[in-house]
This record gives C-alpha cells, sequence and structure tokens, in this order.
C-alpha cells in the first residue's frame, strides 16, 4: 500500500508490516473502540457465530497476542449477548 493510502486509513492497520505489529494495532482500535458508542451490525445470532469463531481461534495458542485479543473480543461479543440470551 502507498504511503498515500496509509494516511487515508483511518484505522491505522495498512502500516503494519509484522505479526507483532498487526497485534498492535489491533490493541490500539480494540482500546479505542471501547471509548466509542456502539452501533448495532450484527444479528445476535451472526455475533454468536463470531464470538464462537473467535473462541476457536483463540484455543489454537492461548500464549499468542492475537489469539489472545481473539479471546477479549469472544468474552466482550458473550458478555453483551448475555442480554440478548
Amino acid at each position: 500500500m502507498t504511503d498515500q493510502l496509509a494516511g487515508q486509513e483511518p484505522l491505522e492497520l495498512a502500516a503494519v508490516r509484522n505479526r507483532g505489529d498487526y497485534a498492535d494495532a489491533l490493541t490500539r482500535l480494540i482500546d479505542r473502540g471501547r471509548r466509542e458508542r456502539c452501533i448495532t451490525v450484527l444479528s445476535g445470532a451472526e455475533a454468536y457465530a463470531v464470538a464462537e469463531l473467535l473462541g476457536q481461534y483463540a484455543q489454537l495458542d492461548p500464549t499468542d497476542k492475537l489469539h489472545q485479543l481473539a479471546a477479549t473480543m469472544a468474552s466482550r461479543i458473550y458478555s453483551r449477548l448475555g442480554a440478548w440470551g
């Protein structure tokens, strides 16, 4: 991706160079997301399926930073679905 396009990328993921940078960028994005207002983008059933997939991914290597992020996001989704279910 060119520098010109990277500057236009609002989620700051275009500049990542490796898996560690990607995990760090996702962590910052998740932290930022906790301060933003929530919007509905998925049905409850879709959100549950996403949480299941993230949970399965997280179990593949619980010590890896990306897998830990997946576990965190699965947990947050399940928590929010608690009011849905």
